[in-house]
């Protein structure tokens, strides 16, 4: 393949392909990793990509499969985080809006990195790839039922973690107490 095709389908699909990983890990050097290896793997199996079209897609799941490979090796999730990144720079949101879509967002991380990697890389693929139960059930390899049960399983999981308790504070560290 042209190598210009290459280049403009890496520049295409890098972000949406890290952010894969890193919401998979929670590691920006794994993500950054499993980001390389993914490109570096698609483009040596390119030619057995029947639609060119579903390159986003397909990189992106074997990001997220060497990601969840990282993460059985490192057997840790660190989530290293500033605030500061994540901050809106938005001048119409105003502080208080920016600090609460943050701290959302780090709940929303944490509940995440609690998660089984099977189950983070499924509600990745769904809900930040925009991925339906057949591309996804397709891509992986995997029944729809199965995706669809791991799916219902993770939303639930993650339900319960992130609403308050009678302290009102979210639920994030009493996931191995409930299930």
């Amino acid at each position: 393949m042209d190598r210009s095709i290459l280049e403009n389908l890496y520049h295409q699909y890098f972000n949406k392909t890290y952010r894969t990983a890193y919401l998979v890990t929670g590691d920006h050097q794994m993500a950054e990793d499993a980001t390389q290896e993914a490109f570096l793997k698609a483009f040596a199996n390119i030619e057995t990509l029947r639609d060119l079209e579903k390159f986003g897609s397909w990189v992106s799941v074997i990001a997220s499969n060497y990601a969840i490979d990282l993460l059985r090796k490192k057997k840790k999730l660190i989530f290293t985080d500033n605030i500061s990144q994540h901050a809106d720079s938005n001048p119409s949101i105003s502080p208080r809006e920016s600090w609460e879509k943050t701290e959302t967002s780090q709940e929303v991380r944490e509940a995440l990195s609690l998660l089984e990697p099977e189950e983070r890389e499924i509600l990745v693929l769904k809900y930040f790839n925009e991925l339906s139960i057949r591309e996804i059930s397709a891509i992986i390899d995997m029944p729809a039922g199965t995706i669809k049960s791991r799916l219902f399983r993770a939303r639930k999981k993650v339900k319960f973690l992130l609403q308050p308790g009678k302290d009102n504070k979210r639920q994030l560290n009493k996931v191995s107490t409930k299930f």
